[in-house]
């Protein structure tokens, strides 16, 4: 899934992002963030906290 690195346009470019999934534990399936979809096409993920390894995309 999307990492640091899913640059997909430059960062002068984003105006807007959507949120289209959450970002789950998956051991707890607690939301430890979301990923969101930014009008350029990138795809990054906002933390609640820490970045989280073990994750599941819902």
């Amino acid at each position: 899934m999307p990492t640091e690195n899913d640059m997909f346009g430059s960062l002068g470019e984003r105006e807007q992002a959507h949120p289209i999934k959450r970002v789950l534990d998956q051991n707890s399936r607690e939301v430890v963030g979301w990923l969101y979809r930014w009008n350029t096409g990138q795809v990054a993920v906002m933390w609640k906290r820490e970045r989280c390894e073990n994750v599941i995309y819902e």
